[in-house]
């Protein structure tokens, strides 16, 4: 809906701030894991304090770069979970 405001999550990965556009279902373990990332520092915004929330975007964002569209003036990624968890790279059983 244009022109209403909206909570939209956020998470620091990477050394920066990230929108959470998307979320995938929990896994077994029940944790929720990011699917689409939208980068804050290339979007108009301002940290604030006092609020339950931490930053305010000063223009909208359109649901598609949420979805994970990319758009000219935005960064989107999508976040890959089993980057960081390949195991030893020697030939040891496991």
């Amino acid at each position: 809906e244009q022109g209403s405001s909206h909570l939209i999550d956020t998470i620091f990965h990477q050394g920066r701030w990230w929108l959470v556009g998307t979320w995938l279902e929990p896994n077994a373990t029940g944790d929720r894991v990011p699917e689409t990332l939208v980068l804050l520092d290339t979007l108009r915004h301002q940290e604030i304090e006092g609020k339950p929330y931490r930053f305010v975007l000063n223009s909208e964002i359109p649901r598609a770069v949420l979805r994970g569209e990319t758009r000219t003036g935005s960064v989107v990624a999508t976040y890959q979970v089993l980057d960081d968890s390949r195991g030893p790279t020697d030939s040891r059983p496991h």
